[in-house]
């Protein structure tokens, strides 16, 4: 067999086939690009585990509320508040008197102690967590 020496050989390394300078331009230009995509990557997945780590702390504090309201829930109802409270000047000084039934209106008279008082305004009761409504007298 006779091999002809004078043909260049056909591999994709020597400068003459298009494999020079601009190839490796290229290549480099590819390993920078692929570097970034890299570097990107890694961004991206460490901004995935921050969100995941908020959402997790999310869905823990969603679920203590919930909780929270479930137990607000099962208490049980207060009963109905029944009377009325009566705020009311005396000789030796203001008072707070129970009184039985609807409470009155405001301009409505009462007779405490044997004095005839007017209901100046109807308010909520001074006491903490009372519910019932309290009727601020005057004399009249």
């Amino acid at each position: 067999m006779d091999v002809d020496r004078k043909r260049p050989a056909d591999w994709p390394h020597w400068p003459d086939r298009g494999n020079g300078a601009g190839s490796s331009d290229r290549l480099e230009h590819r390993l920078f690009r692929d570097t970034e995509r890299a570097a990107e990557l890694v961004r991206a997945q460490e901004t995935i585990r921050q969100i995941e780590k908020a959402a997790a702390e999310k869905a823990a504090e969603i679920e203590r509320l919930e909780q929270a309201v479930a137990g607000i829930e099962s208490l049980e109802p207060q009963p109905v508040a029944r009377g009325f409270l009566v705020f009311v000047w005396t000789p030796k000084g203001y008072a707070l008197r129970e009184g039985e039934g609807e409470s009155p209106a405001a301009g409505n008279r009462l007779n405490v102690d044997g004095v005839d008082h007017a209901v100046a305004k109807l308010g909520r009761s001074p006491l903490p967590g009372d519910a019932r409504r309290c009727a601020y007298l005057q004399p009249v």
